[in-house]
């Protein structure tokens, strides 16, 4: 192999170093953005569930209120 092919292989390999660890940058991101992801999700989650809960709560005080009143002849049966 001539002096020339050597630095234009030598030029190949070092490019294909760089693109390497730019790969290697771009998973490490990847895989930080699926955790935040997976974490957002669970909190997503665990909202619904808490504002359900609470949801069901305020039913439950509101058909309380509807009742004492009806019971009191406040409200129409």
């Amino acid at each position: 192999m001539d002096n020339e092919s050597k630095e234009m292989f030598q030029k190949l390999l070092d490019k294909i170093d760089k693109i390497d660890n730019r790969l290697d940058v771009i998973d490490v991101k990847q895989n930080k953005m699926s955790d935040q992801l997976t974490e957002l999700q669970l909190s997503q989650k665990l909202f619904e569930m808490n504002t359900n809960k609470k949801l069901a709560r305020l039913q439950d005080g509101m058909d309380t209120i509807e009742e004492i009143l009806k019971l009191n002849e406040l409200l129409p049966r």
